[in-house]
């Protein structure tokens, strides 16, 4: 027999088998023979499909082959009914749950918990603007919301005195912790001089100290100085203070000298006094008188002190007021300007005894402790030794899969924490979409999970390397299984020529 015979005859058959699938619903006028083949592999051997229904129920018969034994019964009211119990897992769509066909009714329904994936999200609060950019949260409504914020990363500026640059505007967004706001400091020093001195920092700095050097000995501060001409010797020059400019002025004297001058008293009448001329006088002139002295202390009570009869007081000396008595007129001091226990007199007179608390050394380390990140200095005296002080610390986190609370040492606090990058070992799942059915058996892989990184395992079949042949006759067609495979081959046998030759 021909081939092309043979051909003719397979196209004939293949006619006949596609116009019946034709009729049954399973083919179209122009499928070739692999499709019929798939399609009639394709009707399900139900064999002898049988059911039990209760009253008022309706029974599918499922398609595909019956052999015409299978059987559909009822079950009248009234009598032993047969109930189900069922489970169901919550989803995100609303489900029915009904009993099997040949069930009367549900005995019971095991509603299992929520799956692990979904989490009770009814107090995120979070908005765009405050999730980092890029980054991916579920809200309350359970819709995904990428975050907005900015990653300024690490942001740092340099201040000083130029205009412009006395302050920095940290923009919006999230900061690495590692950007700073810095000043460069410098010192420099002032000699004072007749005219103001002006010190500035050099460019991209600013003074943190300026060393005035004492003004020179050539200067005097003539504050109280009070010398006009008519106190200087004429021709001579010196200087005072002019109380009306404020200002230390040049004097040029015209005082009179009068050399020396001479003059004898006595007690005669009109000879007691001598108008000395008004002037300077060398010190070689006198006026004479017969001279005593004489001395007298102080006392609470007023004392007059005169010559002897006949005698010119020549001195009086009046000595020091006692050691005990001191002059209090300027004293303003109130007992609580005093320290506790100690005693001092008032300007009236009397005696003040303090009420000042002596405080001593006071000193405090503050630190992040609630009720200790404040000192309040009591009233008082205080020794000068006593300090406030912070002890500083810096630390590092690495990320972990838990959030993580980066604190102070106790009695420290933070002066910078380094937030080290996610560690290698961790991957962005974002946008991976493999399941178990794509990822070989018993292997593990991370992939997005609703939104979650989940380690799932594979169930996709290794099938190693396949074999397979085809004969023409019993099988028309090899059917890969499902799953991995390394290769393989599939031949076709000779049986379907010894076959057509035999038809």
């Amino acid at each position: 027999m021909s081939t092309a015979t043979e051909i003719s005859r397979l196209t004939d058959a293949r006619n006949l088998i596609r116009d019946k699938l034709i009729d049954l619903g399973l083919a179209t006028s122009t499928d070739k023979i692999d499709a019929l083949a798939a399609a009639i592999d394709g009707i399900a051997n139900r064999g002898a499909v049988s059911a039990t229904v209760q009253e008022g129920d309706t029974y599918t018969i499922p398609a595909g082959y019956h052999n015409g034994s299978g059987t559909v019964s009822g079950v009248s009211g009234g009598g032993n009914y047969s109930l189900q119990s069922k489970n169901v897992t919550p989803t995100k769509s609303q489900q029915s749950v009904t009993p099997d066909s040949g069930y009367y009714g549900l005995s019971d329904v095991t509603v299992a918990a929520i799956p692990e994936a979904y989490q009770n999200v009814s107090a995120v609060n979070a908005k765009a603007e405050e999730v980092l950019a890029g980054k991916v949260i579920v809200d309350a409504t359970g819709k995904g919301v990428t975050g907005t914020m900015p990653n300024i990363g690490a942001v740092s500026q340099t201040l000083d005195a130029t205009t412009g640059k006395q302050s920095y505007t940290v923009p919006k967004g999230y900061h690495s912790g590692s950007g700073t706001v810095s000043i460069t400091l410098e010192e420099k020093s002032a000699t004072p001089g007749a005219n103001p001195v002006v010190v500035t920092p050099t460019a991209g700095k600013v003074l943190s100290k300026v060393t005035v050097t004492a003004i020179d000995d050539k200067y005097a501060d003539t504050t109280g100085d009070t010398a006009v001409a008519a106190n200087i010797l004429e021709g001579e020059t010196a200087h005072s203070y002019n109380e009306t400019t404020g200002k230390s002025v040049a004097v040029t004297g015209t005082m009179t000298n009068n050399g020396a001058v001479s003059k004898t008293l006595d007690a005669t009448t009109g000879n007691q006094s001598y108008t000395v001329p008004a002037g300077y006088h060398n010190g070689s002139g006198t006026v004479s008188i017969s001279l005593e002295t004489k001395t007298a202390t102080p006392t609470k009570a007023v004392q007059n002190i005169t010559p002897t009869n006949g005698k010119v007081l020549s001195k009086v000396t009046v000595n020091a007021i006692p050691a005990a008595y001191q002059d209090v007129s300027n004293v303003d001091a109130a007992a609580g300007d005093v320290l506790a226990g100690k005693v001092i007199v008032a300007a009236d007179g009397t005696e003040v005894t303090g009420t000042m608390a002596d405080n001593g050394t006071k000193s405090k380390t503050l630190d992040a402790t609630t009720g200790n990140q404040s000192f309040t200095i009591a009233a008082g005296k205080h020794s000068g030794s006593g300090v406030v002080n912070i002890v500083l610390e810096e630390k590092s986190a690495t990320p972990t899969t838990s959030s993580q609370n980066v604190t102070p040492t106790a009695g420290k606090v933070l002066s910078k924490v380094t937030v080290a990058a996610i560690p290698a070992k961790f991957g962005d799942t974002t946008g991976d979409t493999a399941v178990a059915a794509n990822v070989l058996a018993g292997v593990k892989a991370h992939t997005i999970v609703n939104g979650t990184a989940t380690q799932i395992t594979g169930t996709m079949a290794n099938n190693g390397a396949i074999s397979g042949s085809i004969d023409g006759l019993t099988t028309e067609t090899y059917t890969v299984p499902a799953g991995y495979t390394t290769g393989g081959t599939v031949s076709l046998t000779d049986d379907i020529e010894k076959a057509l030759k035999a038809i």
